[in-house]
């Protein structure tokens, strides 16, 4: 698919593959006025699902001007087009996107006459409509489009393994896409070992209200092991932020619950050594949580598993 692709507000993008990796190219100018050519848009596919980030600017009072979100994109291969919807920052807006946010890049040179079956469900057919359930997104949309496109089901145990794998080598991008896939599921929506991934994710790329965002609901929804460990991540994103009263509070948590550190983990490693690095602080919680041993053996199971 290596062209020129647009979408009506988005403008232009040089889309390039190197086998199953994409990057776009936007031009400078356009509607988030960029000062010089930058690459925009960069993952990988999975079949005809593209996994990756997307960097767009934003306009709103408490809006970052501009930032990376992480997008699930159909790619049709007999219209050449790529298409998924962009989860913005809340109250937020794009001149790039559309106001249901819907973004369709199609090929340039097969015109704009062409009507992409990537379409919001209220642009759909009544017939359409009642033949397709609604799927709660997750992910700003990209369930909704993913079960349109009626993907083969997900091993959720191994994708959450090769997701928490990446975040233990602080590939975050990565972990992110593993994740989402997980969260795109219409039974995993509430996923907290997923949910707990992506702040995790959020967290390693200096991105602390997102982070906290994914925390606190994987907190809230989780077992008790799984709760535990949003509790230390928490924790994590607190210290590195200097709230040194919450993040003792949230580490207590942790223990509390039943956290201890996972054996060869070098990113847990890496947050506990900071801690210790704070003085006598968090000494008595990280004594605690180093005498116990996590269970071995089983892996993060679906939603509603106490499994860790």
């Amino acid at each position: 698919m290596n062209s020129t692709y647009q979408a009506d507000a988005f403008g232009p993008i040089e889309l390039r593959s190197d086998g199953e990796h994409l990057v776009g190219t936007a031009p400078a100018g356009g509607p988030c006025q960029r000062p010089v050519a930058e690459q925009i848009l960069t993952g990988d596919f999975q079949g005809n699902v593209f996994l990756g980030e997307l960097t767009l600017c934003q306009t709103g009072d408490t809006c970052t001007p501009s930032r990376s979100f992480p997008v699930m994109l159909v790619y049709n291969v007999e219209e050449r087009a790529l298409g998924g919807v962009v989860k913005l920052e809340d109250s937020c807006d794009s001149p790039a996107l559309p106001k249901n946010r819907m973004l369709v890049l199609r090929a340039t040179e097969q015109g704009a006459a062409l009507t992409p079956t990537l379409t919001p469900a209220s642009a759909q057919a009544p017939e359409q409509r009642q033949a397709q359930a609604p799927v709660p997104p997750p992910s700003g949309g990209a369930a909704q489009i993913a079960a349109q496109r009626r993907l083969e089901p997900l091993d959720v145990a191994a994708t959450l393994k090769l997701g928490q794998s990446m975040l233990a080598s602080q590939n975050a991008i990565g972990a992110s896409q593993q994740f989402q896939l997980v969260l795109s599921q219409e039974k995993e929506k509430n996923n907290a070992w997923a949910l707990t991934g992506m702040g995790v994710s959020h967290y390693l790329r200096k991105q602390q209200p997102e982070a906290l965002k994914y925390l606190e609901q994987a907190r809230s929804v989780g077992p008790g092991p799984a709760r535990a460990e949003a509790w230390f991540w928490m924790a994590c994103v607190k210290r590195a932020a200097q709230e040194t009263r919450v993040a003792q509070e949230a580490l207590r948590r942790a223990v509390t619950e039943g956290w201890s550190p996972p054996e060869g983990n070098a990113l847990v490693e890496r947050e506990l050594q900071q801690f210790a690095k704070e003085g006598t602080v968090y000494e008595a919680q990280l004594k605690q949580a180093r005498g116990r041993k996590r269970v071995q053996g089983r892996d993060p199971q679906g939603a509603g598993s106490a499994s860790p």
